[in-house]
């Protein structure tokens, strides 16, 4: 299977850190209609922003920052105390980059019970993704986490496809 076709990317490795499971995901998996509010979404955590993740339970936000053509993610449950929990980081690498590595090591740095390894970065594309304490406390957002972490990637890519963000080089 390629990695690229004519018209862009077509497939994204999945990589799960804490359970070592690996998977392809097509751009064909995620419904078009997703793709505007994702887009939003995204914007607004990579301007600074907390944005409210929007109808899902419990209340939850998400963080990002870029790196080059890498992003880093995090979709966090907001308590009433206004706490962030975090439930799942997300690195998107869409093409062999020199932040792919650094983002794939990034990813290992804070919890040293993973299934994979730093020193073993994926071929690209590809998107990771690190379970965090707080999900297993929420068990309920297992019916829409994987969704939004694929929307959220496949967001990312059409940013670096089509050079809509600022400081892509």
């Amino acid at each position: 299977m390629a990695a690229h076709e004519q018209r862009g990317l077509r497939y994204l490795h999945q990589v799960t850190l804490t359970t070592g499971q690996v998977s392809v995901s097509a751009r064909q998996d995620v419904e078009p209609a997703f793709f505007p509010n994702t887009s939003v979404l995204l914007a607004s955590a990579l301007e600074g922003g907390r944005p409210l993740v929007p109808d899902v339970e419990p209340a939850c936000v998400l963080v990002g920052t870029a790196s080059g053509r890498c992003l880093l993610a995090t979709v966090s449950r907001l308590g009433t105390d206004g706490v962030l929990a975090p439930l799942v980081t997300v690195g998107v690498a869409p093409s062999t980059h020199r932040n792919a590595e650094a983002l794939w090591r990034r990813l290992h740095r804070i919890s040293a019970e993973l299934a994979t390894r730093a020193d073993e970065v994926p071929g690209q594309p590809w998107c990771a993704s690190r379970l965090e304490p707080a999900l297993f406390a929420h068990p309920e957002v297992a019916s829409w986490i994987g969704c939004l972490k694929q929307c959220i990637a496949w967001t990312w890519i059409r940013y670096v496809e089509e050079g809509e963000w600022p400081g892509l080089d």
